[in-house]
């Protein structure tokens, strides 16, 4: 049954441009709103007209503004005129000249919209070169602003990988997420599932609105424009150097300038795609048999005339050519199946790995067929692990079990994909790195430590189990060569942030994302999880929320670095940190469903119960989270998970249960490192009011680059000092705590404030750097200007603009200026 979800779009995640144009326009200068075709321009316009009139202008538009221009102007005591122009660079001279004359005047405002590129008359130039009219550029939605727009015209939160799918076919563009999610209702692909909604993505063929759409964006095509953008919906981006790209060398350059087409470099490699993916998949769904034929052939035969060079063109010949006559042997299709399952391709991997089975029961050399059944049966396997068909996988492994290459991943699926942990031990052999891997599954931290030390090829599971034992300096280096381990990679990463904060693992994360680069998506899932957790560390919640929307939407096999109910739970967090505590109970509540789903694992388990705890703190209960900190940390301590310990112990303390945290610790406790050190440090001197210790915290915090952490405790000694009597020692922790706000763009958490100064003042409620930039808006400055001197990118400012509202109960610029006034 379809569902019916009544309502129209809500002009969504755009109050920070709204709030700009108000400012502007108060200021007596217009807009001009500059957006791709589909960005929202007409329906930003409106909500401004809309918002213009509130404030008592006299809005003008349409066929209105040539009766204003045939009435003449309006007297001065009469109310401000706003005229609107949708397109302005379709508006005939005349009437244009005539507006830009009265705007010029002082007479009226001008608010209008035009498209990137549109040549826009001189009398409206010259409106821009004197500042009478500003641009403001209308960009595509971030994945933060896709969610904000499908959960304010659902009515209730989108599940992650529903949203995830959306912004891929999307990418941001509110024309196109609209017509799609209102087909998906009217079809009943978008459902409501226990109070979240979930879209499987475009099935079948879309119907005749979606091709309109798809018409509209691309414009009137030619022949040979058409063949290229069947092309290129057909088989993704293409070299161009590819004779039949090049035989098109006219149509793409026609198509590159109508923003149809974009071209890209990697390196000295120029590839053409189309500019929407949202085109290419109805292209692609609406081609005819005979064409899709023509193309696979035609394709395939121009990537192997030129010596099939690129990394992927393997993998790419043998997808076009399944099927065909041309269809490769067993040794290729599984060298193919194993290349699609390095870029995560599950399901490419799956069709080609069937097909290297089928190509080797035919096979009349039987040692060969039977060398490639071996190895496709386990690529099979690997590829249906990869879409949580565990018991299907481990069949196609029962096959193989005679290969040496089936141990591992059998061992894993069976332990991390079907919780046999037993079996699964029992399965791995002679693989110690599998054996050891099993044990940290069970929780037995000690003897998987043991067998990584002498296992081959296992040094992240050896790092991570150094780490969590708190023996940071013991954890092995990343060794060097030609395809450095991203999951080495990324758990050094971690521990260089732990030991020496987030300026020391910058350079691991630059190693991390030169190697995923080459890689698949796992590896780039592991530098954004990595970058995300130093963002973190800085106080950049914001912008650690869009990397890990995207590293929570991840699919790949189930992980024992970062499980799905892990992802899901640090967006949560992150989420809660930028302000939005609804969106990540949801968030929290979709980790809770991941995690039934997933092999019972006490490291990855208190993990995700350590950002439930910290989401719970940041809603305002601070007694529960506390409580839930401090299981944790009875669990990690009991299990030798003394990293883990260390975090649960310093969120109790931090969130008021510091001597009940300092109780917990053991004489053999963790804190080796710098990092853990001042850490504990911090637990210690909460549970004893030391002002002066945590005077000494603060500095440490500070050195390591973990300022927020460092202006948390700098407000705690404040406190502290304040309990002990000592006035000056107070007010001196109070102005070091405020220039670290300055410093770092955060504001401590709630439970950081003493009670008596929670309610001073509304600039108290905003984060250090949505004040900054709230500051810098006060100061009339757009958010280009502020993102130029910030370095940041606008769509992260217009975030903390919104989340600044928010906060303050404002919805314009000129609002600020009064609210941040108060006294903090």
């Amino acid at each position: 049954m379809a569902a019916v979800v009544e309502g129209e779009w809500p002009v969504t995640a755009r109050e920070a441009e709204l709030a700009e144009i108000d400012e502007w326009t108060a200021a007596g200068v217009g807009v001009l709103l500059v957006g791709e075709q589909g960005a929202g321009k007409t329906t930003l316009l409106n909500a401004a007209l809309e918002q213009a009139g509130g404030n008592g202008d006299r809005v003008v538009s349409g066929d209105a503004v040539r009766d204003l221009l045939n009435g003449g102007t309006a007297p001065a005591a009469l109310r401000r005129v706003t005229v609107a122009i949708d397109d302005v660079h379709l508006v005939d001279r005349v009437t244009l000249e005539l507006v830009c004359r009265l705007v010029g005047g002082g007479r009226a405002v001008l608010l209008a919209s035009t498209e990137p590129g549109a040549a826009l008359p001189d009398a409206l130039r010259r409106l821009l070169i004197g500042k009478r009219v500003r641009r403001l550029a209308v960009d595509a939605l971030d994945r933060s602003g896709v969610v904000r727009m499908l959960t304010a015209r659902l009515g209730g939160p989108v599940a992650v990988d529903a949203a995830a799918r959306f912004w891929d076919l999307t990418r941001g563009n509110p024309l196109i997420l609209r017509e799609v999610a209102d087909q998906a209702l009217a079809e009943g692909s978008l459902r409501r599932v226990e109070g979240r909604w979930w879209w499987p993505g475009l099935q079948g063929t879309p119907d005749s609105q979606l091709v309109d759409l798809v018409d509209l964006l691309l414009g009137e095509l030619d022949p040979g424009e058409r063949e290229l953008v069947n092309m290129l919906a057909f088989a993704g981006p293409l070299e161009a150097g590819l004779p039949v790209v090049d035989a098109l060398r006219e149509a793409a350059e026609a198509l590159n300038h109508r923003g149809v087409l974009v071209a890209e470099r990697s390196r000295s490699r120029l590839s053409l795609r189309l500019a929407h993916p949202f085109c290419a998949a109805v292209v692609a769904a609406n081609l005819p048999e005979l064409t899709a034929r023509r193309l696979r052939s035609e394709i395939a035969d121009a990537i192997l005339g030129t010596g099939a060079r690129r990394s992927g063109d393997a993998v790419r010949i043998a997808a076009l050519s399944l099927g065909t006559r041309a269809s490769a042997g067993p040794v290729r299709l599984r060298e193919a199946a194993a290349g699609a399952l390095r870029a995560e391709d599950h399901p490419l991997a799956e069709r080609l790995s069937r097909a290297a089975l089928a190509a080797g029961a035919a096979s009349a050399a039987s040692g060969a067929a039977a060398g490639v059944d071996a190895g496709a049966a386990v690529l099979l396997g690997e590829a249906l692990a990869g879409q949580s068909r565990h018991v299907e996988a481990e069949a196609c492994f029962a096959r193989a079990a005679h290969s040496a290459a089936v141990l591992r991943p059998r061992a894993l699926n069976m332990g991390l994909g079907l919780g046999r942990l037993a079996e699964a031990e029992a399965v791995a052999e002679t693989d110690l790195g599998a054996r050891a891997l099993v044990r940290l599954l069970k929780d037995r931290i000690g003897e998987a430590r043991q067998l990584a030390v002498t296992a081959e090829g296992a040094g992240a599971l050896l790092a991570l189990l150094r780490h969590e034992s708190g023996d940071d300096e013991g954890t092995p280096a990343v060794g060097r060569g030609p395809a450095p381990d991203v999951e080495h990679l990324y758990v050094a990463g971690l521990v260089a942030a732990h030991t020496g904060g987030p300026a020391g693992a910058r350079p691991v994360l630059a190693e991390l994302r030169a190697a995923a680069d080459g890689g698949g998506l796992r590896g780039r899932t592991y530098a954004r999880l990595l970058e995300a957790h130093l963002l973190r560390a800085e106080g950049r919640a914001a912008e650690a929320v869009e990397l890990l929307r995207e590293a929570a939407a991840f699919g790949g096999t189930t992980d024992w670095l970062a499980t799905r109910s892990l992802r899901l739970a640090r967006l949560a967090g992150a989420v809660a940190e930028s302000g939005d505590e609804a969106e990540a109970a949801s968030l929290l509540a979709e980790a809770r469903e991941a995690q039934r789903e997933e092999c019972a694992y006490p490291l990855m388990a208190d993990a995700v119960e350590l950002e439930a705890a910290l989401v719970t703190a940041r809603q305002g209960d601070h007694a529960a989270a506390a409580a839930r900190a401090l299981e944790v940390a009875g669990r990690a301590l009991a299990a030798g998970r003394n990293a883990q310990a260390l975090s649960a112990l310093h969120l109790a303390a931090r969130t008021g249960a510091a001597p009940r945290a300092a109780a917990i610790r053991t004489p053999a406790g963790p804190g080796g490192s710098a990092g853990g050190a001042v850490v504990l440090r911090h637990v210690l001197a909460l549970a004893e009011g030391d002002g002066a210790a945590l005077d000494e915290v603060s500095g440490r915090f500070a050195a390591l680059g973990l300022l927020p952490l460092a202006a948390e405790a700098a407000h705690q000694a404040a406190g502290a000092h304040q309990a002990a009597g000592n006035r000056r020692a107070a007010r001196a922790a109070q102005a070091a705590g405020a220039e670290l706000v300055a410093r770092g763009g955060v504001e401590p958490p709630v439970w950081a404030v003493p009670a008596d100064r929670r309610e001073q003042g509304a600039g108290t409620r905003l984060t250090a750097r949505e004040r900054e930039v709230a500051a810098l808006a006060v100061s009339r400055l757009s958010n280009q200007e502020i993102a130029d001197r910030l370095v940041l990118s606008v769509r992260t400012v217009e975030n903390h603009l919104y989340h600044a509202y928010g906060k303050l109960g404002v919805t314009a610029r000129k609002e600020l200026a009064t609210v941040l006034a108060e006294p903090a």
